[in-house]
């Protein structure tokens, strides 16, 4: 079931920003292109909402002789599953799921991925997306190497200037957002901007349930 969340910005200016929402991969990698999830761009005083929903999909880049970017048909994946990137008749290349044995080879049940199989050999970036929108781009995977995907369901929220069209960020800028850990009963999320001393500052009803290992 899908929660949705009600953003209050709850200012007098947003100084030309918007609120970026990030889902965060697991377990982060360095070299991972991280999108942001969600871009609000309501003005100062009004509200904009958004849904959390958890389907995920996959697709891969390649790059063409001519230099051209060729992205594959968009799959639906589920934990457990594991797609291989082939390139039939020496085409683009496209996904096909592995058996069952494989999968289960690669991956843990709450993971999903995606492995380069490309005969003759495409380097390809792997891109997952949830709820059609994109998180994470996993890049130059390289022959019968296996990208994995998992997240949990962790929002996390900052206030940035507008990201420029393909804008992508890494996983040292988590450090600098604020982590909204989902309740397990929670359909709907209330959540206000202030800004106080100079500092944007997020709050959440109901409140972040604490982390798994909390005492």
């Amino acid at each position: 079931m899908a929660t949705k969340f009600i953003v209050k910005m709850d200012v007098s200016d947003m100084q030309g920003k918007n609120v970026l929402v990030f889902l965060k991969p697991q377990p982060p990698q360095r070299n991972y292109r991280i999108h942001a999830w969600q871009i609000l761009t309501a003005s100062a005083g009004s509200t904009e909402s958004f849904n959390f929903d958890t389907p995920m999909s996959v697709d891969v880049t390649s790059i063409g002789e001519k230099g051209q970017k060729i992205i594959s048909q968009r799959i639906p994946i589920m934990p457990g599953q594991l797609y291989v990137a082939d390139s039939p008749a020496s085409l683009s290349p496209e996904l096909k799921e592995a058996g069952a044995s494989m999968a289960q080879e690669k991956l843990t049940p709450n993971q999903a991925g995606v492995r380069n199989e490309t005969t003759p050999f495409w380097q390809v970036d792997v891109n997952w997306y949830v709820d059609d929108k994109p998180v994470v781009t996993c890049p130059y995977v390289d022959k019968n190497m296996t990208c994995t995907f998992e997240f949990l369901p962790h929002l996390y929220f900052m206030v940035a200037a507008p990201p420029l069209i393909g804008q992508t960020y890494i996983i040292q800028n988590f450090s600098d957002m604020t982590e909204y850990i989902m309740p397990i009963s929670a359909t709907e999320v209330q959540v206000n901007l202030t800004k106080e001393s100079g500092l944007w500052k997020f709050s959440f009803n109901p409140q972040s349930a604490p982390p798994a290992n909390a005492a």
